[in-house]
Formats: C-alpha cells, structure tokens, sequence
C-alpha cells in the first residue's frame, strides 16, 4: 500500500513554500502573478548569513579547544572538531579550564557566560535552519513553521519567526556579535596558556 504523505504545511496555500532552486522569487513564478510577498532572495540571503556566522562560532571553538591543549594550528583544529557537536567541544573547553585550577577562574568565568549566551543563539539558528518557510503576504513577509517540536509533530506552528526577514538579520548579527565575543576569551586564553608555558620554561637559576 502506497504510504500517505503528511502536508506539514496545509495552510500553505495563502503563500508559496519556499524551495532553494535556480529560480528566483523575483519571477512570476516563483511567488505568483500579483503576489506582494517580498523577494525570496531577502530570505535566501538571511538565512545565508546565519548559516555562514555559525560556522565562525564552530571554527572559533576547535581553534579555543586546540588552544586548550597546546596547538594553535587552524587546520589541526578543523580536524580534531570534525563532526563533533559544538555543545561537546564547549563542554570539553570547560573541563580543560577548570582542570587549571584558580590561575583559570576568569577565563572559566567569562566561558560559561558565553556559552549561556550563545546556547540561545545556537537554539535560535536551529530553528530557521531547519524549519520550513512559506512566503505570505498575510503577515506582511515570511513565515516559518516549526517542524521539529513535539508540538510541531500534532501540527506545524508558524509563530517561531514573527518578524520575517528583518528578525532572521537580526539574529545573524546577534551570532557575528556572539563570536567576536569568544575571539576576545580566546585572546585572553591563549595570553594563560603563554603565563603557563613561561612558569615552566623560565625556571629560576640554581643557586651557586
């Protein structure tokens, strides 16, 4: 027997669902003949700089990890991180600085605030990346629906992103803004792992 499929998105017919192609929403087609939705191409391109300011906040945590552990090597990093979650390398991160005792106390401090933070935008960025999106022109823009929530399996919501594209840019500076802030920890863990190499390799001379 042929298996039904669900419609995630049955009220989608007041708009269009949006589907990365080789078209544009600047056509016709792409949005329909009189439709005022804005350009799907506004969309595309937020969700594209959420994307791309994620991906620095990834690099940024296998660069302060491999840091952790004695290498500055950016390659060597990428290589260590791969196909880890982020949570478990700021969840390594932190085990190392606490590891180090009360010569670590701010950075393990400034750490933890951090990540308090960026866990919002890391919850924020999974929802417009992997929700489904409609162009509407009830709403004034687009829409998205939550389609990985236990509430979204009795029926997709579209509350998680009320203010369409102009929310979506915001939350992509809000992500730019959350990974300059870890590139100033790093700079403050790589000057503790400096004052720790210099402890051991500047040993007092003996005395005569």
């Amino acid at each position: 027997m042929k298996r039904k499929i669900r419609n995630i998105l049955p009220f989608a017919a007041r708009g269009k669902v949006v589907r990365f192609s080789e078209t544009t929403a600047s056509t016709h087609d792409a949005v329909g003949e009189g439709n005022d939705s804005p350009d799907q191409d506004d969309l595309h391109r937020a969700l594209g700089r959420i994307a791309a300011n994620w991906s620095l906040i990834e690099i940024a945590s296998g660069l302060v990890l491999m840091s952790l552990v004695g290498s500055r090597d950016e390659t060597l990093a990428r290589a260590v991180v791969a196909g880890q979650r982020v949570e478990n390398i700021w969840e390594t991160i932190e085990a190392l600085l606490a590891s180090y005792g009360e010569g670590a106390v701010g950075e393990l401090g400034a750490f933890k605030a951090w990540r308090r933070s960026a866990n919002k935008c890391r919850r924020k960025r999974n929802e417009a990346i992997h929700s489904a999106w409609s162009l509407t022109t009830e709403s004034g823009g687009p829409l998205a629906f939550d389609v990985m929530s236990q509430r979204a399996k009795r029926g997709a919501r579209a509350d998680l992103f009320p203010g369409g594209v102009g929310e979506l840019v915001t939350l992509a500076l809000a992500i730019a803004e959350c990974e300059d802030r870890l590139t100033l920890i790093h700079v403050d863990i790589l000057a503790l792992m400096d004052q720790r190499d210099g402890r051991h390799g500047d040993l007092p001379d003996s005395p005569s």
